[in-house]
């Protein structure tokens, strides 16, 4: 089979890549429009020729090309060669050199709120990938259960009138999972992907990765959105935000991001209906503990703030309930938008690499010399503060050493690949790695309600 590959030059520069046999030089647009409105197996069904080389990475594709509008994008430009491909014409299929999606030059998103449903479009990739995605969901869940739990069955659960005493326990446990999962920067490096949404992330979760807050949110929402559980959004920022503020971030979503924003969102957590009860979720995972509080519980949590652990020091972030779009803007954003979103999660965020109750993972670009130094000497000085074990550092020449019992060489994996997939190709420094590690700490325990706790142990009911 032959490559044909697109790359999403106008957005976040990722690849999408369709298989063919070779057999003919050209492929029509409107066959492509075609064959792009249908699911791989569908299109089988069919009897076109091409095949996505990932049908699941394919869906955010058909999404991009199928409704731009839905990814907060404008209408799009396909270029192959320096010339447009539009109705009327061929792509060329001897040409290996990726065709080139870019934007059309003036225009803005037509963009309608009302329209944008995350939701739907969960259940439309479940619908098509559950033979893929079910399992994954099952392995990750039914991997963190007590010793003697008998396992669960996500399958099980599809029909919308399922008992909340059933999904209750279910989400709760799924909640667990998800946040024991490592929260993690490294596994972007591997496919240089900067963001994986909810059903993207249940296929990491299953192969032993993991995400950081954004991600592992869209995870849980994609559950809750399967199962028909209504969730809300919420946002944690620096600042405490009032429905003027709310409106002003809509209002920045709606520009294309040319109104002023007050504030940047730092955190995102769900409110979920089940039952009679909302419970405030947080899966995020690292040092911030597992959070699955009632209405009552989780007033406080609204009213005076959120203290969130960052390594060696405590943020403090305000919780403000927004749109049910808003949420959903703000992981489209992500997934379509952020080319580099994943080295400045790793670099200007400082989230590093990993961050769990055992170890803080970083990557800090090694220039050498004096800059270098200062570096090294922040960590050591931020381990001699908190009075930790002294930090350890991977660069070229500081190999990956055995930490904990266990040979951590995938970080050092990790480094290189970073080096590779770095987009300034003027840098000439390296690239280090430091871990550096912590103590058990309070985030060791969930914060549950109280009717919660029996939950985690009890077996579901017959």
């Amino acid at each position: 089979m032959q490559p044909l590959r697109f790359q999403d030059i106008g957005g976040n520069n990722l690849s999408y890549t369709l298989l063919h046999p070779g057999n003919s030089p050209h492929w029509q647009f409107e066959h492509f429009l075609e064959f792009m409105a249908l699911s791989g197996t569908e299109a089988q069904d069919e009897g076109f020729v091409f095949e996505p080389e990932d049908s699941l990475w394919h869906e955010r594709f058909r999404l991009l090309v199928n409704q731009p509008e839905l990814t907060l994008n404008p209408p799009l430009e396909i270029i192959q060669n320096g010339i447009q491909v539009g109705k009327g014409d061929s792509f060329s299929l001897a040409d290996l050199e990726p065709i080139e999606i870019l934007r059309e030059p003036g225009t803005s998103p037509d963009f309608n709120p009302s329209h944008l449903s995350l939701a739907n479009r969960h259940r439309a990739i479940f619908k098509n990938h559950h033979p893929t995605l079910t399992p994954a969901v099952d392995q990750t869940v039914n991997g963190r259960l007590p010793k003697g739990h008998p396992p669960l069955s996500f399958a099980e659960l599809f029909d919308s009138n399922t008992d909340p005493s059933t999904l209750l326990p279910f989400l709760l446990h799924a909640a667990r999972a998800i946040h024991a999962a490592p929260f993690e920067n490294w596994s972007k490096f591997s496919e240089n992907v900067p963001f994986r949404n909810g059903y993207e992330m249940w296929v990491n979760l299953g192969q032993g990765a993991g995400g950081v807050c954004s991600e592992k949110t869209a995870a849980f929402k994609f559950l809750c959105d399967i199962l028909h559980v209504p969730v809300q959004p919420v946002i944690g920022t620096h600042l405490k935000l009032g429905e003027p503020e709310v409106e002003t971030i809509g209002e920045y979503f709606l520009s294309n991001g040319q109104s002023p924003v007050p504030c940047d969102i730092k955190h995102l957590l769900l409110e979920a209906q089940i039952g009679d009860e909302k419970y405030l979720v947080d899966v995020t995972g690292g040092t911030v503990p597992l959070l699955f509080l009632n209405a009552s519980d989780a007033q406080p949590f609204f009213e005076a703030g959120y203290p969130m652990r960052m390594v060696s020091r405590m943020d403090k972030l305000f919780l403000t309930r927004v749109p049910a779009w808003i949420g959903d803007a703000h992981l489209l954003i992500c997934e379509y938008h952020l080319a580099d979103a994943h080295y400045d999660l790793v670099f200007d965020q400082d989230l590093g690499l990993e961050i769990s109750p055992e170890h803080y993972i970083a990557a800090f670009f090694d220039y050498g010399g004096d800059s270098s130094t200062q570096i090294r000497n922040h960590f050591r000085q931020l381990s001699s503060s908190q009075r930790l074990e002294p930090p350890l550092f991977i660069t070229e020449n500081e190999p990956a050493p055995v930490y904990a019992g266990r040979n951590i060489r995938f970080f050092a994996d990790a480094r290189e690949r970073i080096i590779e997939t770095y987009p300034d190709p003027n840098y000439t420094g390296d690239i280090g790695v430091v871990i550096q590690p912590l103590k058990n700490n309070f985030w060791r325990q969930p914060m549950l309600s109280g009717e919660l706790q029996p939950l985690l142990e009890e077996p579901l009911p017959a």
